[in-house]
């Protein structure tokens, strides 16, 4: 039985058990202003002006999307100036995989870290989602969005591993980086019985995350095979921290799964990586330096 197969057949309590396996450590809970702005955003019924009036009473927020939704990983035309003409260029799922990852990245552990460059982590994360996005337009459009949120979120628990368990996972993300053949989600089992995925799906729980979204990222490491966001997250998921290539030019391993799902030649998938790493350059950037 599956991890999330345990999750729908016993009620779980994710914070005790992240508490279980980590040590302890309790995990922020997740901004209420999102909670209800993405409560909003999944309702159809909600109006447009009620969801920009609860955006804008958060001034963090506010600046926040604003700054995202003019990124050119969103490709506007032209500068947007208020929230509720973003959510009206935009649409609700896109603001959604905007609003998730920035509280996301508000409420994992920052600063430095041994083993661990944050700025290359997120930025690759930025990377995966753009190419994420791009696989599901080819494979399935309905879910592009939902494809890019999971492609940005996958690793989300890493950070948090780190922060709890930073001498023993250091040696882990060592060893992972010496042996290019090897899985991060093997080692991190061998040492500590479960993985980045499982602890990552807890969080997503914890957070009340979309199932959609608390699935991705519990296999994200094997649903290559699977459809819609399963198979564009599965196969970004190869993309590692080590090798992020600003130019998306040297990633032979991206290339050849970008050939192999959809069907391409080198050039058009070389074209592929070329363009999401462009798209994910401003919104890394401003990723890094969210508050």
């Amino acid at each position: 039985m599956g991890f999330f197969d345990f999750f729908k057949r016993k009620k779980t309590d994710p914070e005790s058990q992240l508490r279980e396996l980590l040590e302890g450590y309790e995990l922020p809970s997740f901004p209420a202003a999102v909670v209800k702005t993405l409560e909003m955003l999944r309702d159809p019924e909600a109006p447009l002006k009620e969801i920009s009036r609860n955006i804008e009473a958060d001034p963090g927020m506010h600046v926040s999307v604003l700054k995202a939704v003019n990124s050119a990983a969103h490709g506007l035309s032209r500068k947007v100036g208020n929230i509720r003409h973003a959510i009206t260029l935009l649409g609700r799922a896109r603001l959604e995989s905007i609003i998730l990852p920035i509280a996301v990245r508000n409420s994992v552990p920052d600063g430095n870290m041994a083993c661990l460059d944050q700025g290359l982590f997120w930025k690759t994360s930025a990377q995966r989602a753009c190419i994420a996005r791009i696989i599901a337009r080819h494979l399935d459009p309905m879910v592009q969005m939902e494809s890019f949120t999971a492609g940005l979120l996958q690793d989300m628990a890493i950070p948090v591993l780190i922060h709890v368990k930073e001498r023993e996972y250091c040696t882990t993300i060592e060893s992972w980086n010496v042996d290019q053949g090897v899985h991060l989600h093997e080692l991190e089992r061998q040492h500590f019985g479960f993985d980045h995925q499982a602890i990552g799906a807890l969080m997503a729980e914890k957070w009340g995350f979309p199932d959609y979204l608390l699935e991705a990222i519990l296999y994200h490491h094997s649903g290559r095979n699977g459809s819609g966001v399963a198979r564009a997250v599965g196969a970004v998921s190869q993309l590692r921290y080590s090798s992020g290539d600003p130019d998306g030019a040297n990633d032979e391993n991206m290339l050849g799964i970008l050939q192999e799902i959809l069907g391409v030649e080198r050039e058009d998938a070389l074209q592929i990586t070329s363009q999401a790493y462009e798209e994910a350059e401003e919104f890394s950037t401003l990723f890094a330096h969210v508050t």
